[in-house]
C-alpha cells in the first residue's frame, strides 16, 4: 500500500496483460471465493466415484478424466464476476 508502489504493475500482471489476460487477485485463505478450489472439489467428487486402483497408470488416467469432466459452464458458474470480485477485495 505504499504510495511509491501502489500503481506499479507486478511482473505477473505485465506478463499476463501482454498476452491479453486480466489478472484478478483474490483474498488469501477464502476458498469460497477462489474459483479453482470449487473446480477441485467438483473433480474430486467425480474421482471418488471411479473404480479404486493402486496402479499408477490407472490413477493418473482417473485424475485426468476427472479434471476433464468439470464442465466449462460449471467453471464459469464458480468464477466471480467483476462486482463480486470488487466486493471481496474491499471486504477482505
Amino acid at each position: 500500500d505504499e504510495p511509491d508502489f501502489v500503481n506499479v504493475e507486478s511482473l505477473l500482471e505485465a506478463s499476463c496483460r501482454a498476452r491479453g489476460f486480466d489478472v484478478i487477485f483474490l483474498p488469501k485463505f477464502h476458498c469460497e471465493l477462489n474459483f479453482i478450489e470449487q473446480c477441485w472439489g467438483f473433480a474430486k467428487r467425480i474421482y471418488r466415484m471411479k473404480e479404486r486402483s493402486s496402479a499408477e497408470d490407472v490413477l493418473e488416467r482417473n485424475v485426468i478424466d476427472s479434471l476433464d469432466a468439470v464442465p466449462l459452464l460449471t467453471m464459469r458458474k464458480y468464477g466471480l464476476n467483476g462486482l463480486q470480485a470488487a466486493w471481496a477485495i474491499k471486504k477482505y
